[in-house]
């Protein structure tokens, strides 16, 4: 009986497929376009980033099991705390090192783009709903979060700097950086653990997997 309960439930129902078909849809043209394109089409491209990460979280965000307090809170403190920390990094040069944001992420206050705040939210709600389903405690699952967090700046940084999304003093990505990106991770991943909410989520988790997959695919081509 046991068995079929878990089978069961890792069925995914007809709009979780559905949500997942356009999100591949979103990820698959974005790779084509951004490298096999040029002039207007690129352009066109570039500009639909701000408009994917957008869609991208509503998506992931409609299958959130249940909308209350916590998991409120876990956004504002994801999207603030993310934001904060790379004000703090382009003004200063701690956290990450030097660097500078383009104009492709949009909207900026503090020479930092908003939706940097919503990119971090995303990446750390895929992150741990993923984790989520791993069946070991809590400290690997934290300790597990925080790594692919790194993973996957590791690889987003290229296809970045590419990009013109933004730029390293000198062209070289600090160590420096990955720290950085570990720290962040450490205290939002924290944050989830300490006011926990429901976050099993196979939308948001296969997201995941799909810009992991999407990053790395960029960083070879």
């Amino acid at each position: 009986m046991n068995s079929r309960k878990i089978k069961k439930t890792a069925i995914l129902n007809m709009s979780e497929k559905l949500a997942i078909s356009i999100l591949v849809l979103f990820h698959l043209t974005g790779f084509l376009l951004l490298n096999f394109s040029s002039g207007l089409v690129y352009s066109i491209a570039l500009d639909f980033v701000p408009i994917n990460i957008i869609l991208s979280t509503l998506l992931v965000v409609k299958f959130q099991a249940e909308f209350n307090a916590r998991f409120f809170g876990f956004m504002a403190f994801t999207f603030l705390s993310g934001l904060a920390a790379e004000i703090i990094g382009v003004n200063t040069g701690w956290i990450f090192g030097n660097y500078s944001y383009g104009e492709v992420l949009g909207l900026k206050i503090f020479s930092t783009p908003l939706l940097i705040g919503l990119n971090w939210f995303l990446v750390a709600y895929c992150t741990i709903s993923i984790i989520d389903y791993l069946p070991t405690n809590s400290w690997i699952k934290y300790l597990t979060g925080i790594f692919l967090l790194v993973l996957l700046d590791y690889f987003i940084e290229p296809t970045a700097i590419r990009l013109g999304f933004w730029n390293w003093e000198n062209g070289n990505i600090p160590v420096r950086n990955y720290y950085g990106w570990a720290a962040v991770s450490a205290l939002i991943l924290a944050y989830g653990f300490l006011f926990p909410f429901s976050r099993k989520n196979k939308v948001a988790a296969i997201t995941f997997l799909l810009q992991l997959t999407f990053f790395m695919l960029q960083s070879i081509f």
